[in-house]
């Protein structure tokens, strides 16, 4: 969530990643046919760094969700907490009143009361009876003191639990605006390496540029009846479709913004980003792949941690994906920029 910059743009900035990241040896999907210019080089080698600083940054803005959410958690039970604790305040106070009073009432009974129901009684029986009643305030005034004692340590607990949460406020608090910090850091970033990637992009000669808006691939793929085929098709139908920097689709896309719209299509929901993308589903091998497999391209370094570009497997070698600003989504090579760290497979 970017506070100057809306969503699509901070997408279509990431699809810029993307797109150097498949272009080349450091782009994770397109590969123009032929060979490359000096300038497309310098346009995939920024795209791709570009692509994992978005990364960055979208993994930043789930942090500070996440704290925020924490936070407000943390809020809503220091609320709770305070009133629990104000509430049994209250009680503890208003039976420490009575008990306070029946306590001098049983006072004034044991030290004088008794005396008098001897010296005033008319009989044995009237002396029995007073008696009897002075005892049952006895027995109330100890009922009272359990009940106060009970009372007490409810509103200690509270008092704990207050305190406790009050803490765990404060620092969610704290770890909130940490991440707002960071946030801010990661989306100057990569503002920068996208104005940068969209420089070499003008630095294309108009060919490049044509081609890498054109659609290379219009083949018919196929995988096995189900869900995984039936993202893939949604995928394939999106073919020509513009990059745009954190677009989810329909008519636009990044590229986990196209991976994770076309499995909603099939009716399966995955996580937004390819990083997320990449624990779901399961893992499966290079040499056992089939359509719909989402393929995932890191920094050459094997930490899925830098994970920053992600396409759909087609078969052949190839894959359908949205690599990033300037270009549209394509079935490629998925070799991409040669920095496959792994496959998952979602369904099937």
């Amino acid at each position: 969530m970017n506070a100057h910059r809306p969503r699509t743009t901070r997408t279509l900035a990431v699809a810029t990643l993307a797109l150097a990241a498949s272009l080349t040896p450091l782009s994770a999907s397109a590969q123009p046919p032929g060979d490359t210019s000096d300038a497309m080089e310098r346009y995939q080698e920024l795209g791709a760094q570009a692509a994992k600083a978005d990364e960055d940054m979208l993994q930043a803005e789930e942090e500070l969700a996440g704290k925020q959410r924490e936070r407000d958690e943390a809020d809503a039970a220091l609320a709770e907490a305070t009133r629990v604790l104000d509430a049994a305040k209250r009680e503890e106070q208003r039976f420490r009143d009575e008990a306070d009073e029946l306590t001098g009432a049983s006072f004034q009974s044991g030290r004088v009361s008794r005396w008098n129901a001897v010296l005033t009684s008319d009989s044995r029986r009237d002396f029995l009876d007073r008696m009897s009643a002075l005892g049952v305030l006895a027995d109330n005034n100890e009922e009272n003191l359990t009940r106060l004692s009970a009372i007490t340590g409810r509103a200690d607990a509270a008092r704990s639990t207050a305190a406790e949460a009050r803490r765990a406020a404060g620092e969610a608090t704290t770890a909130a605006r940490k991440a707002v910090d960071e946030l801010e850091r990661r989306r100057q970033d990569l503002d920068g390496q996208i104005a940068d990637v969209r420089q070499a992009l003008g630095a294309l000669s108009d060919a490049e540029q044509v081609s890498l808006q054109t659609v290379q691939d219009n083949g018919s793929y196929a995988g096995p009846p189900g869900a995984a085929n039936d993202a893939l098709q949604a995928a394939l139908s999106m073919r020509g479709s513009a990059y745009e920097w954190g677009a989810e689709g329909p008519s636009t896309f990044d590229c986990s913004g196209l991976t994770s719209w076309a499995y909603a299509q099939a009716g399966v929901d995955i996580p937004r980003t390819s990083r997320q993308q990449w624990f779901a589903g399961r893992a499966v091998s290079l040499d056992a792949l089939v359509p719909g497999d989402l393929l995932f391209y890191d920094d050459g370094t094997g930490n899925p941690d830098t994970i920053h570009h992600v396409g759909m497997y087609v078969g052949n070698g190839k894959m359908v994906d949205a690599p990033t600003e300037g270009q549209v989504v394509d079935v490629r090579s998925m070799e991409g920029d040669g920095h496959l760290i792994g496959a998952r497979r979602i369904a099937g």
